[in-house]
């Protein structure tokens, strides 16, 4: 026990220092090492279970864009095509898109990194229990002795003493928690890593890797300033100039990035209170923060060169803004959608983090609650808005991948998974036994996430878009043009595939839907591919004219572009028929707007054929490529490759079946038959209730196939057979 001898503890004082760095080599683990730790395992993880092919939605689009140095769909992500553009060029494999995908891995990894040290940082300097608790001893010690002397001398000797002692303790206190911070952000760090929608974005190219690289670090820089500067003093200093950078370059990559935006400011404001000087400091960050936007230009500059991947065409500053703010995007916004928003969202907690990820995780706000002063408000309001803040927005956007915009709620969520852990050592000061603790906690945590979550996030198996794209493009006829809507399960894979990888550059490939209602992208069919559209040349600068000005936001001719639009239409058809014209099944299937009535459509495997009503149609059998042995997951996107291919074939065998060729009919409704999904309950049992609708529409479509299988069985060779065409 101490005594009250000034002399004895110096003493100990001094004994504890000179302890101190031989605890700190024994047991103290470098944030930096730890964060390397975390970043170097996630990695090696991420290449397990990475997708060595082209992904659903924008991977093929992205890929072409960061490899050929285009712009980008909206909002352009200067940053992630400028840094994608050199990754994707480095000799590191010999498969291009197995390079971004690499570049997805290594991204995220970062991040991990990034959150031990934001953990760290909210560990080391803005976490103590310890400081209430020497304050609280030390007044009531002071007050008992004051009483008990009315000797100045005294009283002085007993400040004396207690200040020693309140220094010893807290000497005492900081070595029982030698790298505990270090550890707790160890936890965050694997928590965030192995959750499931973190990890899902480690699998393939996408701008939200990058985006998760920066948010950390955009975070860890802006506590660092709040801690470091001096309130009193608004101008730059290093870190906050740090700040600002960071900041600015997460904005060059993402606009979610706003979505800091509310737990930020509350934390500034309750730092540095709100006065003139904290309004000042903004001002002196918003220049260097401004200065990194300018990385915007590259999309101007860029755009008019004509590159091949050219989205938007942003070379006017009109066009620009439009295209940094995503203006084709905020139909999605406020759409009534946010309720199923928000109940998908509490749906994806428990499957995020495990429960003892959960568990811990409410330790941890318990934790927060029980900070003495100032900072249980700071940190509970500051993790509580990067939460909440982050649901509120996104829950609005009504689209059907959404979960990666829920990103930093997880952060958030991972955060608080860490000062649990921080909370439980701090139960337990001892400091090898707490380092023990921490060390097994964080470790149970870790590999308790990454054998749940592993399913889910391995998409090794997983080559649905490239067999697709193959499966369209290799068993068109030479020189054929295809109209097609399927933007997320082909079309977008068609651009990586046709340009880059050179597959079939002859056949032309419309999206239909960018040709309704986007301008660039008629320039852009023009330079892929002129002899085509040069043809409709007249109808086209009608239709354009009309189209402009619906796309520059001010009144338009809702008759006049729906007329011009259709003229335009049939005359790139009927004035290209020299070329084989297909279209895909939803194109088909639009009854408001109907493609080319005029011509018939023919079932010609797995797309249709439009051809005049006097002419015939021998469809060859096609040459189907179908990986889909190590990747039976069910969901929109796997359910939606299957049943679009599937239905194409299954009106083939229809239409072959009606003229005889019962033989052929079999072998058209057997290759149908092979994109059956998965029909085990364990196939379903994890889905979301959007998934789970679907997936239950898809049994009944391929089991309607199953039975036109019997009834093409159960019939003669003759050319009647009573099975209605186009059955769905």
């Amino acid at each position: 026990m101490i005594g009250d001898s000034p002399q004895l503890l110096n003493f100990v004082q001094q004994l504890i220092r000179t302890l101190q760095l031989d605890l700190d080599k024994k047991y103290a683990i470098r944030p930096g090492f730890a964060a390397l730790f975390v970043a170097l395992t996630s990695f090696i993880v991420y290449l397990t279970t990475m997708a060595h092919g082209v992904d659903f939605i924008d991977a093929g689009e992205l890929t072409t864009d960061v490899y050929t140095l285009g712009i980008c769909h909206p909002t352009g992500y200067p940053l992630f095509t400028l840094l994608g553009f050199v990754i994707s060029h480095l000799p590191i494999t010999s498969s291009i898109i197995l390079r971004v995908n690499i570049m997805a891995a290594f991204f995220t990894a970062i991040g991990a990194g990034g959150v031990v040290l934001l953990m760290n940082e909210i560990g080391s300097h803005w976490m103590s229990w310890e400081v209430l608790k020497l304050k609280n001893r030390t007044q009531t010690a002071q007050k008992s002795r004051v009483g008990q002397t009315s000797s100045k001398s005294a009283k002085k000797k007993i400040d004396t003493i207690e200040v020693a002692r309140s220094e010893a303790s807290t000497l005492i206190a900081q070595q029982r928690t030698i790298s505990f911070p270090t550890i707790a952000g160890l936890a965050s760090g694997f928590a965030a890593a192995f959750s499931a929608t973190w990890w899902a974005q480690s699998t393939s190219i996408e701008v939200y890797p990058l985006h998760l690289a920066l948010v950390p670090l955009v975070l860890l820089s802006f506590l660092m300033m709040l801690r470091l500067d001096d309130p009193g003093n608004p101008k730059l200093t290093r870190h906050s100039t740090l700040f600002a950078v960071l900041l600015g370059l997460s904005f060059t990559n993402h606009l979610t990035t706003s979505f800091l935006a509310p737990a930020t400011l509350v934390l500034y404001f309750l730092q540095y209170g709100f006065r003139k000087t904290s309004l000042q400091k903004i001002a002196w960050l918003a220049l260097p923060f401004f200065l990194t936007l300018l990385l915007y230009l590259y999309l101007p500059i860029r755009s008019s060169m004509n590159p091949i991947m050219d989205w938007g065409h942003p070379t006017t500053l009109a066009r620009m803004i439009k295209h940094i703010r995503g203006g084709q995007y905020s139909i999605f916004m406020f759409q009534g959608s946010a309720g199923d928003q928000w109940k998908y969202f509490w749906s994806r907690v428990p499957k995020e983090f495990t429960l003892l990820g959960f568990a811990t995780m409410l330790i941890g706000i318990f934790g927060l609650l029980r900070l003495p002063g100032r900072n249980r408000i700071k940190l509970l309001a500051f993790t509580g808005f990067l939460f909440f803040g982050c649901v509120l927005l996104a829950m609005n956007y009504g689209i059907h991948d959404i979960d990666s915009y829920f990103l930093l709620a997880f952060l958030a969520m991972s955060i608080w998974i860490g000062c649990g852990v921080l909370y439980a050592l701090h139960l337990n000061r001892n400091s090898f036994r707490g380092f023990s603790i921490g060390v097994g906690l964080l470790a149970v945590i870790a590999c308790f996430e990454l054998y749940s979550n592993h399913a889910e996030a391995d998409e090794s198996g997983n080559h649905f878009v490239d067999d697709y794209t193959a499966n369209m493009l290799k068993n068109l006829p030479p020189n054929a043009i295809v109209f097609s809507t399927q933007w997320d399960f082909w079309l977008s894979g068609a651009y990586y595939y046709q340009l880059i990888e050179k597959l079939r550059p002859d056949v032309v490939v419309n999206d239909k839907a960018m040709l309704h209602d986007r301008p660039w992208y008629h320039q852009q069919m023009i330079l892929r591919a002129p002899e085509v559209m040069k043809k409709s040349a007249s109808e086209e600068s009608a239709f354009m004219q009309k189209l402009n000005e619906f796309d520059a936001g001010g009144k338009f001719d809702t008759v006049g572009i729906g007329v011009t639009y259709t003229n335009f239409i049939n005359a790139l058809v009927t004035r290209n028929l020299d070329r084989p014209m297909f279209v895909t099944s939803e194109v088909l299937g639009d009854r408001e707007d109907p493609f080319v009535p005029q011509l018939k459509r023919v079932a010609d495997g797995i797309a249709w054929r439009l051809m005049p009503h006097d002419s015939d149609l021998v469809t060859p059998f096609p040459t189907i490529v179908w990986n889909d042995a190590q990747y039976r997951r069910r969901n929109y996107y796997t359910d939606n490759a299957r049943w679009l291919q599937a239905a194409g074939l299954q009106a083939t065998a229809l239409r072959l079946a009606q003229s005889g060729h019962k033989s052929e009919a079999m072998q058209f409704i057997d290759l149908a038959i092979k994109f059956e999904p998965d029909h085990s309950p364990n196939a379903t049992e994890d889905l979301s209730p959007r998934d789970l609708e679907f997936a239950q529409v898809t049994d009944t479509r391929f089991a309607q196939i199953e039975q036109t299988k019997m009834q093409i069985e159960q019939t003669s060779r003759s050319n009647q057979v009573n099975i209605p065409i186009g059955a769905k």
